[in-house]
């Protein structure tokens, strides 16, 4: 570990949220996942965007601290090149889970939001306009569920990806 205080404390955030937001992506898909599917299409349509809603805020601000730990991190070692290395792997896969939440994830959770009448739906509209699917229906319910969760599973795959090469970069840096 390095004797630097400041690099130490921000490489451990970045390792502690990462992981954090692998393992809250981890359980969403695990043991929510299972829940909701076992649920009828229509339970699982009333009860997805208030369960969502409860965990929003912590997923969000994992994901949030996560974005800085990284990149202050990768800044740290910008002259250490696999350590660098290792950090860009990271934002990269930061980014590619970032995709999947703005272009997949977000615009499904406002549709089920505008199934149950949700104000959030109207106030993000804008995701509602790229959603893959059409409205929320009882006919398309169980698709939406499936859809919903096997486009967690990369999600999940990534976001554990994520600390492993943050504990990576901060193995493979040269200067202590």
């Amino acid at each position: 570990m390095s004797s630097n205080p400041y690099r130490s404390r921000i490489n451990t955030l970045a390792v502690v949220t990462s992981a954090a937001f692998g393992g809250a992506n981890l359980f969403i898909g695990l043991s929510m996942g299972a829940y909701w599917l076992r649920l009828a299409p229509d339970e699982f349509v009333a009860e997805f965007f208030p369960q969502f809603s409860n965990f929003l805020f912590t997923i969000m601000t994992l994901f949030v601290i996560m974005l800085v730990a990284l990149v202050l991190s990768a800044r740290l070692d910008r002259h250490e090149t696999l350590a660098r290395r290792n950090w860009l792997i990271a934002l990269w896969l930061y980014l590619a889970v970032s995709l999947i939440t703005v272009f997949y994830h977000m615009p499904l959770n406002m549709r089920l939001a505008a199934a149950v009448g949700s104000p959030v739906a109207d106030l993000l509209g804008f995701f509602q306009r790229i959603a893959l699917t059409g409205p929320v229906t009882a006919d398309n319910a169980a698709t939406i569920r499936a859809i919903w969760l096997l486009g967690h599973i990369p999600r999940v795959l990534i976001t554990l990806a994520i600390p492993v090469y943050a504990l990576r970069a901060m193995a493979r840096r040269t200067t202590r």
